[in-house]
């Protein structure tokens, strides 16, 4: 090797190009958006649009530059942007800190400590092996079992711990079976398929994420409509169960997998029978969590919250004698920036609702479907909410923005606000064409699938998603009342 090849080696940075510094990146990305906020405020108000409105505009763009980048973690720049509302003048400190510290918040954290309750006890596992049993060995059957176990575990436990639970399953028959990183297909369809099934099943119960908890609290803030935990699952388990076997056959049919039968079951035969019987900690999860949904479908009975039965419901995890968690455990698992980015969302799009903003925004880009049939109004809802993640890969900023907006719109047009919301607060779970939501990410990190394997898939996936999501709406939304 000559000398310079040699040092070349040693330094990339000699070879012509000098490599920009994360730390360079983060401070470039900061003037850009401090410069965004100054452009943007300083335009010409828009008719319709109050200065007020204009810096809320501004400041929301901000945020959704600085979470995209993490020009510092997400956790500060949650903090720090809540209170610059009272900074800048688009609302006073009180209203601004009562905004962020919503009930929703009290939900994120109860569904961290589900989650973590499930896996202390077991019971993840256990299901998790038990399906992958069932398969007898057949490539295209274990990975409809597993997308549809996740499935259902993401209903009520949230996307991301649904995908963690099932995910490691998956990666270990993909190992017994030799699979090369980015050639097989039957590590591709189980690699993208759990994490897809996680996204779908999510929206099947308000407990199933974050998000739609989200949409239901900015709806009520902004519109002063409730949404019961029956009404959105009367529509989300149908779409479930219909979406995660067209999920499943579009996935296989991209992605075939190369062998007809896999190898390896046996280890999991043998560890499946070590497991035992049910132990009292999988019978007390079952318990606590069979309590859980007969409160969360009985709200409209006895009137109490979800955020407050899913708190209560959680607490009893680290009561004496049940103890499937302990507060130095259990802290660790919980996703404390998601919380405050949420608690963030929802602060500064209530503000977008409060200062006239959103009520601008929606006559502005949505004037072109005034007029047009509901049919065309859920499809285009629909689609803008899928590629809206394309741009803006937040999705708890996706909905601060786009409930204020849509709620607007709907008034102005005569709808009832529900109708347009709960199918974008469906949608925006829909992360199929980019895995660049937390809960792809999980599985993207293996290695076995690249972005345009992920995308290949995820273009007739979301194709299906909008024909199902609409029609769920138009058949189901007028006996519940949505119209």
């Amino acid at each position: 090797m000559s000398a310079k090849a040699e040092s070349n080696a040693v330094n990339p940075n000699l070879n012509g190009k000098t490599k920009m510094s994360p730390s360079m990146k983060k401070a470039i990305w900061l003037v850009v958006a401090i410069a965004v906020y100054f452009i943007i405020i300083s335009l010409p108000t828009p008719a319709g649009l109050k200065p007020v409105g204009q810096k809320a505009i501004a400041l929301m763009v901000v945020a959704v530059i600085a979470w995209i980048t993490e020009i510092v973690p997400i956790a500060i720049s949650a903090l720090v942007l809540t209170f610059m509302q009272h900074i800048i003048g688009t609302i006073a400190m009180g209203p601004a800190v009562q905004n962020f510290a919503n009930p929703t918040l009290l939900f994120v954290l109860s569904s961290f400590f589900l989650a973590a309750a499930l896996t202390a006890s077991g019971l993840g596992k256990r299901l998790s092996m038990k399906l992958t049993i069932l398969s007898k060995g057949s490539p295209k059957k274990v990975i409809f079992y597993l997308m549809a176990a996740t499935a259902v575990l993401s209903t009520v436990i949230s996307d991301v711990p649904a995908a963690a639970a099932f995910a490691p399953i998956g990666l270990a028959l993909i190992d017994k079976n030799n699979c090369k990183l980015k050639a097989s297909n039957f590590a591709k369809s189980l690699m993208i398929g759990i994490p897809f099934a996680a996204l779908i099943g999510g929206v099947a119960t308000p407990a199933g994420s974050s998000l739609n908890v989200l949409s239901l609290s900015l709806l009520k803030s902004t519109s002063k409509i409730d949404i019961s935990f029956v009404q959105w699952a009367s529509v989300g388990i149908p779409v479930v169960i219909i979406a995660i076997p067209l999920a499943w056959k579009i996935m296989t049919m991209v992605y075939p997998p190369e062998m007809d039968h896999l190898i390896g079951l046996e280890d999991v035969h043998k560890e499946y029978q070590e497991i035992g019987p049910f132990s009292k900690k999988e019978m007390k999860f079952l318990v606590i969590m069979i309590l859980l949904l007969i409160t969360w479908f009985t709200e409209s009975i006895h009137k109490v919250p979800l955020q407050a039965s899913a708190t209560i419901g959680a607490a009893l995890f680290f009561l004496p004698g049940i103890e499937l968690l302990t507060w130095d455990t259990a802290k660790q698992k919980v996703g404390w920036d998601t919380i405050l980015l949420i608690g963030a969302a929802s602060s500064l799009g209530t503000t977008l609702w409060t200062s006239g903003a959103a009520t601008w925004i929606a006559n502005s880009a949505l004037t072109g479907i005034k007029g047009s049939s509901a049919l065309m109004v859920i499809l285009f809802v629909v689609v803008f909410t899928i590629l809206i993640h394309l741009l803006v890969p937040v999705n708890p900023a996706i909905v601060s923005v786009m409930v204020p907006t849509l709620a607007a719109f709907a008034v102005a047009i005569g709808m009832n606000p529900a109708f347009l919301v709960i199918p974008m607060g469906f949608t925006v779970s829909a992360a199929f064409l980019l895995p660049l939501d937390p809960v792809p990410l999980m599985t993207y990190s293996s290695g076995h699938y690249t972005m345009g394997d992920y995308f290949k898939v995820g273009v007739p996936v979301c194709v299906m998603w909008t024909i199902v999501m609409t029609l769920a709406m138009m058949l189901l939304a007028g006996p519940l009342g949505l119209f």
